[in-house]
């Protein structure tokens, strides 16, 4: 394999559109996907950067992205729509784009995050990131997410997924509460180092050999999309800058509590986190 360009960053997953609907008669269109929010962290910060992305030829935030996708022609852009009103986010999809395949991969970086939304990270293609990156860290929706007959997102166990035997591949997997229940969580910490957000209660960081507890940022949740993206983009930079696991996960909790007080995609504000993690 040539070696390509290198970056302290490579973004893998797609952006999106998403159809907000925040209550009776209250929606919004907005750019999504984990590109976009992650995107923002990294722009705020500063960080040497690249995205392997792909969209359809209906893609209409190409002017609101630095990193413009690689647009498919005859194909549509993955469409979200995430219902909040009720007070628990409902996610489904009304369109879905192509994956993104190993030869999407063309450049080196240090840290890359495998951070598909709606299955266009193919396993092969997480092992090429893999290949041309020091450290992945990934996201589990990217690696459990299906539909069901009306478009609804579930989650298929992870042991049923061809990713389970790529775990070793992956330096620190991200997953939700939900998503942490499709898996073996002892069995995946001693392959991997695993993260579980819990929302208001911060989040776990789990390795063979320790836990870690980290408690969140107090905020008012406004729109919890994109927030498990930003998290997932801080504790990359805790990574890229050689932080231990614990001060990762503090650096993480506070971008994603951001992204939280905010519908869409954040504007991020680098003198509210802690002095010693800007």
């Amino acid at each position: 394999m040539s070696p390509g360009p290198s970056h302290d960053v490579l973004v893998v997953g797609n952006y999106c559109h998403d159809l907000l609907k925040l209550g009776p008669g209250r929606e919004t269109h907005a750019l999504g996907g984990s590109a976009a929010y992650i995107s923002a962290v990294l722009d705020a910060v500063g960080v040497d950067y690249a995205v392997a992305a792909v969209a359809g030829e209906d893609f209409r935030y190409a002017d609101r992205v630095r990193h413009p996708p690689r647009i498919l022609p005859g194909t549509r852009t993955t469409q979200f729509i995430a219902e909040l009103g009720s007070g628990e986010r409902v996610l489904r999809v009304s369109a879905r784009a192509e994956p993104l395949r190993p030869e999407d991969i063309t450049v080196d970086a240090r840290v890359a995050l495998a951070c598909g939304v709606m299955g266009e990270l193919l396993p092969e293609t997480l092992v090429r990131v893999s290949e041309r990156a020091r450290h992945v860290v990934a996201d589990a929706q990217g690696l459990l997410r299906t539909l069901d007959g009306e478009g609804r997102v579930l989650n298929v166990p992870l042991a049923q997924t061809p990713y389970a035997a790529l775990l070793e591949r992956i330096h620190v997997l991200k997953a939700s509460e939900d998503e942490a229940r499709a898996m073996d969580v002892e069995q995946v910490r001693r392959r991997t180092c695993l993260v579980i957000t819990r929302g208001a209660q911060g989040c776990t960081v789990l390795t063979a050999d320790e836990r870690i507890d980290v408690p969140a940022v107090p905020v008012e949740e406004v729109d919890p999309t994109g927030a498990g993206d930003c998290f997932l983009a801080g504790f990359a930079l805790g990574l890229l800058r050689g932080l231990p696991l614990a001060r990762c996960a503090e650096l993480a909790n506070g971008f994603g509590a951001q992204a939280v007080t905010q519908v869409g995609v954040p504007m991020l504000d680098l003198s509210a986190l802690p002095a010693a993690l800007r």
